[in-house]
């Protein structure tokens, strides 16, 4: 499953309607966070790397998508040791769950 739903629903019942604006604006954000990543893994870039791959980190955990969150954390962490020959393969793994995730949202989002 790319996003927990029970931790989606969590955040329904405390926040509320709420969450379609957080849950958009993750959406809306996310896009950009990747193609920065693409830029900075083409450019080899470890430090925007690092910092971008822990940004979508902590914004994925937040929204449940723990598969992207984990992914995430092991590019930042490949980065941090300049392991460069993996982080192509890392981004295309986040590349692929950020779309999943992104369609699982939207479809969470019909619901309320």
């Amino acid at each position: 499953m790319h996003v927990d739903i029970d931790n989606l629903d969590m955040l329904k019942d405390i926040i509320g309607e709420e969450l379609t604006d957080v849950l958009n604006i993750y959406m809306e954000t996310t896009p950009d966070i990747i193609l920065k990543l693409q830029e900075a893994v083409a450019t080899q870039s470890v430090s925007t790397v690092e910092s971008q791959a822990h940004t979508l980190k902590g914004s994925a955990a937040n929204i449940g998508a723990n598969q992207l969150s984990m992914i995430s954390a092991e590019l930042e962490q490949k980065a941090k040791h300049s392991d460069m020959d993996s982080l192509p393969g890392l981004l295309s793994k986040i590349e692929t769950e950020s779309k999943a995730v992104e369609l699982a949202l939207a479809d969470y989002i019909k619901t309320f």
